[in-house]
């Protein structure tokens, strides 16, 4: 029995499993989406369930493919959900504005989490931009609970209306986890047979006419679906203060709501006067509850993560009104617009509205909160997580062979570029590697080198990347350097499978999303189908051959490829059939050895250094170790041998053992 269809009336479920919960109760027929977190938990949790409920549930090659298919299939009269990060809704931008203004024939609901706070990396993005650019209604939970309610009005809507629909949440919301009451599978709609009529004018851009008819029916549908939003029950509320007639008001939308009801719960003495208009609706505004709640109030505070979207709507209310009240937010400078909101910044926010004066409190609320928050990332750095390859990952034998390559070739590391890419491939950006310089989009690796090196840098650039996001929006690229004719290395490191997001499966795993046996894509072939005549295919556990490779690449003139094909480690399976351990009497650490490059130049986790009297000491953790090999040949002592089989097989044993009491 699959958690997300346990028998019961309640669930215990994450907000991107909400979400799935409650597309599944709507009779989704097609998922598709590309992992990226925050989002990820949503096609996890229904891709089990796909046959049991005759759903076509795929991690696509990348969003813009993903919308597409769910579009084709929403086009056709089935109920459509598309899944991803915020990043990739740039990734799909330029078919969503087509598809948005063509409308669907049966439901598209559009699920994307803003990664507020940039707790997974990448930048930090207010999409409801979109939604208005669009002209889309945009639902925005403040809670799992609502996730899982949105969900299912987004379907109605969209199948009402014609309208896909945006579900947006936030890291906080798609990660909070709680009990909640579900619906009934059983009730789940029938699908309805696929068909689709031939209607240029609705579903071509060949005229300039039908793509003005086709803003106006867009911006038609945007209205009738915030008519819906409206009558629907809880999507937008207002919470009425205690002693009626309110003077002081808060207009809150997204996770800030699931705060502020906190604190009136905590002290409702307190923060009961203030009256809370919630708002789910997000685009298009519900007008008219707005100014119902705005026409008594003298000072209202505007909590909404990053941009002032709302906050200006606010205003422009208010102007239009003829009413005249204070308005607490971003635009005053009173509330950060970097970073995510907690409870301790609401909870300064409220006191400040209730202070009531304007003498320096809003201030203070910025400099204690606001600037804590926005500081350079230099000052957070003790606090940050370590990033590091895993014990014996096959990426750190990439970039430590392609260092020595470069030193080989005669340059020092800091002379020669290697633009980096999303994924577990930019960690080489790190000490002790320190290989990648750039980070920017899925794919960009390459065109970022092909630029630097159009642009007349004449020492070996290199752009890396994983074999997920080659597929995702890589070749591209490669064709364009191709055929721009530019001198530049493209080093693919291929594991088989998108390991940071989970080890869903990509296009070279040779898997289907549910296990089955799959078409393996070959990155050589496509790469020479680019027009690549440059290809080598290398293990990077075979070092000497990696750096030898690498070397020569970089003398190519023109593109070349170098494939490091070797499957991640996370599973703990050791590489060579002996496992390694320092030999003490060997070991000059701290005196001839001073740099120890077995750990400072590795920087593999299961290397560990101690202080005895101040004095160094290497060791093995054996417990972790997967036999690679780079320390030993980083060694220059050849301190580092293999343990004797005996002497593995106790150490083994005592590694289980400890894991068991753990």
């Amino acid at each position: 029995m699959n958690f997300l269809t346990t028998p019961g009336k309640r669930l215990f479920l994450t907000g991107d499993e909400a979400v799935a919960r409650a597309a599944l109760e709507s009779g989704v027929d097609i998922v598709t989406g590309y992992p990226g977190n925050p989002s990820t938990k949503t096609i996890t949790a229904l891709l089990p369930l796909a046959k049991t409920y005759n759903m076509t549930v795929e991690w696509s090659v990348n969003e813009k493919v993903a919308l597409e298919v769910a579009a084709g299939a929403a086009w056709a009269g089935k109920r459509s959900l598309v899944t991803m990060k915020m990043s990739g809704i740039n990734v799909m931008a330029d078919s969503l504005l087509s598809i948005a203004h063509s409308g669907v024939r049966g439901a598209l609901v559009v699920y994307a989490v803003d990664d507020v706070g940039t707790y997974y990396g990448m930048v930090e993005q207010d999409s409801r931009h979109y939604a208005r650019l669009t002209s889309l209604p945009l639902l925005m939970p403040a809670s799992p609970e609502e996730a899982y309610a949105l969900t299912l009005l987004a379907f109605q809507i969209s199948q009402t209306t014609g309208a896909p629909v945006f579900l947006l949440a936030t890291t906080a919301v798609a990660n909070a986890i709680t009990t909640m009451k579900v619906g009934k599978l059983e009730q789940r709609p029938a699908s309805s047979p696929a068909h689709f009529e031939r209607d240029l004018a609705k579903f071509t851009k060949a005229t300039p006419q039908w793509c003005l008819e086709q803003h106006a029916d867009a911006l038609r549908r945007l209205e009738h679906a915030g008519e819906l939003c409206a009558q629907a029950t809880g999507v937008n509320r207002i919470i009425p203060a205690a002693s009626g007639q309110a003077r002081l008001g808060i207009v809150v939308a997204g996770v800030s709501a699931t705060y502020v009801e906190e604190l009136r719960q905590r002290d409702l003495a307190r923060y009961g006067d203030i009256a809370v208009l919630k708002i789910g609706q997000v685009h298009p505004l519900p007008h008219q509850l707005l100014r119902e709640f705005l026409g008594t109030l003298e000072r209202v505070l505007v909590l909404e993560e990053l941009d002032p979207l709302i906050e200006t709507e606010v205003l422009a209310e208010l102007a239009e009104m003829g009413h005249f009240a204070v308005v607490l937010g971003k635009r005053r400078g009173d509330l950060p617009r970097v970073g995510d909101y907690s409870v301790e910044l609401v909870a300064h926010a409220l006191e400040a509205l209730l202070a009531g004066s304007e003498d320096g409190l809003l201030d203070n609320l910025t400099v204690q909160v606001g600037e804590e928050r926005q500081r350079p990332a230099q000052t957070l750095l003790p606090m940050a997580r370590a990033l590091e390859f895993c014990p014996g990952c096959p990426h750190r034998m990439s970039y430590y062979a392609l260092n020595q390559a470069i030193e080989r070739l005669g340059f020092a590391r800091d002379e020669v570029i290697t633009t980096g890419d999303i994924g577990c491939t930019i960690i080489g950006m790190n000490a002790p590697l320190e290989t990648c310089w750039t980070e920017v989009s899925m794919g960009a690796s390459i065109g970022i080198a092909q630029g630097l090196k159009q642009a007349g840098i004449e020492k070996p650039i290199l752009a890396a990347m994983g074999d997920g996001t080659f597929y995702h929006n890589g070749i591209a690229g490669l064709l364009n350097a191709v055929q721009a004719g530019v001198n530049l290395t493209l080093l693919i490191l291929d594991n088989s499978r998108s390991a940071m997001t989970g080890m869903q499966p990509d296009a070279g795993t040779g898997q289907r999303f549910d296990g089955e046996p799959n078409v393996r894509a070959d990155i050589a072939l496509l790469a020479r189908g680019c027009g690549v005549a440059s290809i080598r295919r290398i293990d990077p556990y075979q070092l000497e051959t990696m750096i030898e490779t690498l070397r020569e690449a970089m003398l190519y003139p023109g593109v070349s490829v170098v494939i490091a094909e070797a499957p991640c480690t996370t599973q703990g399976i050791l590489i060579r059939p002996q496992q390694v351990q320092v030999d003490q009497q060997a070991c000059l650490a701290g005196r001839g050895c001073v740099d120890t490059p077995c750990y400072s130049k590795v920087g593999c986790p299961s290397v560990l250094l101690s202080l005895d009297d101040l004095q160094p000491r290497l060791s093995i953790d054996t417990a972790t170790c997967v036999a690679c090999g780079l320390c030993v040949s980083a060694c220059p002592f050849e301190a580092i041998k293999p343990i004797a089989i005996e002497e593995q097989a106790v150490l083994s044993s005592v590694a289980l053992k400890h894991v068991l009491q753990d």
